[in-house]
């Protein structure tokens, strides 16, 4: 019997258990490919991902300054923003998905209420995305989001 291949990245909810390892490696006994930081080749394309993090968007981005607690909580963005651009390089080939849990575009987050978006994505995810030859990014957490946006070099969502 052949297996349909699955890619995710973990979220939110899945962390909320305190459980994450425990979370990732059920989901693996399935067969499924649970990405945080790395890549993998499938059919000839690739897929690199991350679940990412919050800190807002463009000029409304939380920047690493004062309490220690925002600093830490900037550098996670910064953290998972490095990991995918090392996931991104490992990629050979033409065809690039990128699956994230938080956007990297303020665009799709939009349909959310405005108080909550720095809480939804991060731009700093954005530039491995536009650093790389992505085809396509795929990311959750925008319940009431937009369906559809594209990066400042038109990378489509």
């Amino acid at each position: 019997m052949r297996r349909i291949p699955c890619v995710a990245v973990v979220g939110n909810h899945d962390f909320e258990s305190g459980k994450i390892g425990e979370v990732q490696s059920i989901l693996a006994e399935t067969g499924m490919h649970i990405l945080d930081g790395e890549s993998i080749e499938i059919l000839g394309a690739g897929f690199a991902g991350v679940c990412g993090f919050g800190g807002g968007f463009d000029r409304q981005m939380l920047n690493p300054w004062g309490e220690p607690i925002i600093k830490a909580f900037v550098q996670e963005a910064l953290d998972h923003s490095l990991r995918l651009e090392k996931a991104l390089n490992r990629l050979t080939m033409d065809r690039r998905a990128v699956l994230l849990h938080y956007s990297p575009i303020r665009e799709t987050v939009e349909g959310e209420n405005p108080e909550i978006f720095p809480f939804l994505g991060s731009s700093r995810l954005e530039s491995p995305i536009n650093q790389f030859n992505v085809s396509v990014v795929f990311h959750g957490h925008a319940h009431n989001g937009t369906p559809a946006g594209k990066t400042s070099v038109n990378y489509s969502m």
